[in-house]
Parts: C-alpha cells; structure tokens; sequence
C-alpha cells in the first residue's frame, strides 16, 4: 500500500467537500439546529397534566358533601381539577378542556340518607389511551379515597348518638359509593397506543415518501436533459408544468390508498371516522408533498443534496406539528412555526376524524389550511420549473 496515493486521495475528498458549502452545513449546523429545537421542546414545553372535571351533588345537604369533596380532590401536579355542569360534559370533554368527567348525583345526600348505594359516573375523552388510562386509575382511587372518608363520618356520627363504642377504621368502613363502568366519548377499552400513534404515520410517511420520490425523481430529469428534450416537441411550457405535476401525483395518490388500507384491513386499527375524509386528508397532504418535492429538487445538483433536504422538512415537522407533543404545549415562540406546517393540519385533521369521529365540518379549518399550503406549493413548483426550463 503506497501511502502517498492514500494521502493524495484523502486530500482531493477533503478538498471537495470543503468547497461544498452545503455539504458543510448540513455536517456541522443542520444537527445543531434539530439538536437545539429538540431540547427546547423537551426542557420549555407545558406539562401535560390530566383535568378532571367534577359534576357535583346540588340537593339538598350537598355543601357538607361538596367541601369533603374538596378536601380530597384537591388539584396536585398529576391532577387539575375543574367544575362543570351535568349539561356541558360533553362539550367540555371534546374541546380538550378536560380529559374524563366525573358525575356525582344531584341528590347524593339524600341517597346517602336513605342508606342506598349511589352510582358515580366516569366519562373518558379516550382519544388518548394512555390518558384515558390514568385518568382511570387516579379516579378510581379518588372515589375509593372518598368512600373510606364517607363512611367513616357516617360512623362516627352513629357512633356519637351510642355510649362508649368505638369509630371503625378505614379498613372497617362500608362501602357506601360505586363507580359505574366509565363510559368513552371516542375509542374504548380496546384501543391501544397504536391505535392513537397510527393517524399521525399516515400522514408522516405519506408526505415524507412522496416528496423524497418526487425531489429524486424530478432531479434526475433534469440532470439528464430530459427536460430539454422534451421541450423540442410542441409541448408548451404551462403543459410540461401539468405534466409532470399530474404524473406524481398519480403516484402520490395511489400510495396514500395503499398507506391506508394497510393501516386499516392489515394492521387492523381501530378508527371511527369517514375514511373519505381520511383519503381527502392524504390527497392535499402528498400533492403539496409532490410540489414540494419539484421546488426544492431545482435547488439541488445530485441526490446527496436532495437528502440534505430532509433534516429541515422532515425533521422538525416531527419535532413541531404534533405528533410527540401537542402544539398548544409547545414554548409560545415555537407555535406560530408550528401552524406554518402541513403536517400540523394533517394531524390535527386525522386525529379528529380516526380518534373522534370528527365530520368534514369539523376538520374544515385544518382541510382549508392544507389546501393553501397545497397551492402554494402548486405556484412555487411551477415558478422554478419554468425558470429551469427558461
């Protein structure tokens, strides 16, 4: 092994990609970059903490009930605790506001005073599994925690009307409350982690596969005189644009069917929604993908460039529109970035339909906003294939 040759070779690639200013930015600053918004978004972000929201007893005696419920209820650092109306549950509950509800009867008193057993109602959002079951599970031992506490004033004032007997303990107490099976407004039981996480990857690798076809793709055709060549026919210019624009969408679209049925009749995920709405979501994400893809293809000379790309408008969407943590969560600063991202709206839109049942009224915002970014993207592509072919 000759080391001269070694050293000369070593010294040409060196060369090279300190000439490449890309290149170096994409070594040295682009990992900074996701580096620095990962770590903000982990160390500045809100707490997600669970609310509950309390229906309380009104009857008659319900204040001596009401303040018992407030000395052990109380809001902590795993719990926020609200009070609504029996009539603003499910308002509350799919406004995000709050993650369960728990009803007490208005007559609760009376109930107790008659020696029945009175039914509490828990209502889960259930959108998240993972909230829905702690928020199960902390309810449960609140009601438990309220029972012990029920019946042991129960005892003692019986205690007090007898001579020299004694208070039970906690232990001894009588149950004197059930909490009824909690009742989901969206999902159930039987949904899972998966379940929740699987609308987000429908548009994650939908927009992520599709602009990475369409950047390569639409590079390659340009590197190779295609375009050119194409041009020596009568095609005109506003044609080749449409051309190839509808070309790649074809194929966008065929692989947000596949992405969805897979995810529905393979992986067998639950949803409750109008797929249409879903497929309606897929199609104005991977167009603008598509465009997306054509716009920043013109600004890249190979391949190795293309995937320079990827770090800035696949990674901080990850980081950014959703997915791991929701937008309203994030440092204030970092929310307006947010809503300039398609993947923000598509979230949203996929999560309210799949995970909420959400009609096309309700996910019209977050459709209007795809569809602008989507023609944005339209115009922009447009713009730098004409200039490349001008």
């Amino acid at each position: 092994m000759n080391a001269a040759r070694v050293l000369a070779l070593t010294s040409r690639i060196i060369r090279q990609i300190g000439r490449d200013r890309r290149t170096l930015a994409l070594v040295f600053l682009v990992p900074l970059l996701v580096m620095s918004v990962l770590y903000v978004v982990l160390t500045e972000s809100s707490g997600g903490v669970p609310t509950l929201a309390l229906v309380r007893p009104t009857g008659a005696g319900s204040n001596a009930l009401n303040g018992l419920i407030d000395r052990l209820l109380t809001p902590t650092s795993r719990l926020k605790i609200m009070t609504i109306a029996a009539n603003e549950v499910e308002g509350v509950l799919n406004k995000g506001e709050a993650d369960a509800a728990l009803i007490f009867p208005a007559d609760l008193a009376t109930q107790l005073e008659r020696g029945e057993h009175p039914k509490l109602q828990l209502v889960l959002e259930g959108s998240d599994p993972a909230v829905a079951a702690t928020m199960r599970e902390s309810v449960t031992a609140l009601v438990r925690q309220l029972d012990v506490a029920l019946a042991q004033a129960q005892s003692r004032a019986s205690q007090s009307q007898g001579a020299g007997q004694t208070p039970p303990s906690a232990a001894q107490a009588t149950s004197l409350l059930t909490l009824a099976e909690p009742r989901y407004l969206h999902g159930g039981p039987d949904y899972t982690a998966n379940d929740a996480l699987a609308p987000v990857f429908i548009g994650v690798f939908s927009f992520f596969f599709v602009f990475l076809l369409t950047s390569v793709a639409f590079l390659r055709e340009r590197s190779q005189g295609t375009i050119e060549r194409v041009l020596a026919s009568p095609l005109s210019r506003a044609e080749l644009v449409m051309g190839y624009v509808c070309g790649f969408t074809l194929f966008a679209l065929v692989q947000a069917i596949v992405v969805l049925l897979f995810v529905i009749f393979i992986l067998r995920v639950h949803y409750q929604g109008n797929l249409g709405l879903v497929f309606l979501v897929a199609i104005l994400l991977t167009v603008s993908g598509v465009n997306l893809g054509i716009f920043l293809s013109t600004f890249a000379q190979n391949e190795f460039q293309i995937i320079q790309f990827i770090p800035l408008v696949f990674g901080l969407q990850v980081l950014l529109s959703g997915i791991f943590w929701p937008v309203g969560q994030l440092p204030v600063w970092l929310q307006p970035i947010s809503y300039l991202l398609p993947l923000t709206y598509a979230n949203e839109a996929l999560r309210a339909v799949m995970l909420k049942g959400g009609d096309f009224g309700q996910i019209a915002p977050q459709l209007a906003a795809l569809l602008v970014f989507m023609v944005l993207m339209i115009g922009l592509s447009a713009l730098t294939v004409r200039r490349q072919v001008a």
